[in-house]
């Protein structure tokens, strides 16, 4: 290994350590209540060393969103959804979402705080633009597939791939923020055990939630294809996306 080499890998795990350190202050304290002295202190550098990597506190925070939405992609690249029909893809996508809200449940509240104003005020334009970037991904890798369903004619035509992920992601996102707004508010007795929030199992009502949405999706038998033909036709689709040959 050379030493330009060695010099960018060392750069990128003190980057790392500093990520690392910010999120365990993050889930600690909250936002606003942690300091960029307390994350140096805890990644055993210099508040200076931060600055090398990050403009603020505000920007270390987006780039663990930016984090958690590239893990949340290589789940979703995970479920080989190449391999499945246009709806199995699409359920498989959903649960890969709950698995990452469960296993990674900060970092999926953390990305709540992307619509906060006073937040988003603070963050520079490039940690705001890689955030985007990432997130552009994720919803762009689930559309791919919700629009090879359409040209398959496995789903309903009235609908671009576009909409159809923004209406999966509002839709699952909100009762995923909902479970989690719910738990909260349990945990220090904010609210009546009795009132609606607490009266819903959420992880029933987003698979209901899944189901709805991909019935909703695919298209009325009297109008699709065979099918069989429908996702012998999305499978081929799908493997020709991860660069095989189609037969």
């Amino acid at each position: 290994m050379g030493i330009a080499e060695r010099k960018v890998r060392e750069k990128q795990m003190r980057r790392d350590l500093i990520l690392k350190a910010s999120e365990e202050v993050f889930f600690e304290k909250g936002l606003r209540a942690a300091t960029l002295d307390e994350i140096a202190e805890r990644a055993e550098v210099s508040k200076g060393t931060i600055y090398l990597y990050f403009a603020s506190k505000e920007d270390l925070y987006f780039s663990l969103m930016t984090k958690g939405l590239s893990m949340l992609l290589k789940d979703f690249e995970d479920t080989s959804p190449e391999e499945y029909g246009p709806k199995d893809a699409l359920i498989r996508f959903g649960n890969a979402y709950i698995d990452f809200s469960r296993k990674q449940s900060y970092l999926f509240k953390m990305l709540a705080v992307v619509e906060d104003p006073v937040v988003t005020e603070q963050v520079s334009p490039q940690a705001f633009f890689e955030l985007e970037k990432m997130s552009d991904k994720v919803l762009s890798f689930v559309s791919r597939y919700v629009e090879k369903g359409i040209e398959a004619g496995a789903f309903r035509d009235d609908f671009s791939p576009y909409e159809a992920v923004i209406l999966f992601w509002v839709s699952l996102s909100g009762v995923l923020n909902l479970k989690s707004r719910a738990a909260a508010m349990r945990k220090n007795e904010f609210v009546s055990k009795d009132s609606v929030l607490h009266r819903v199992d959420y992880d029933s009502l987003y698979n209901k939630c899944m189901n709805f949405l991909t019935s909703f999706l695919v298209r009325d038998s009297n109008r699709s294809n065979a099918k069989n033909t429908a996702v012998k036709k999305f499978r081929r689709i799908g493997h020709h996306l991860k660069g095989g040959k189609q037969r």
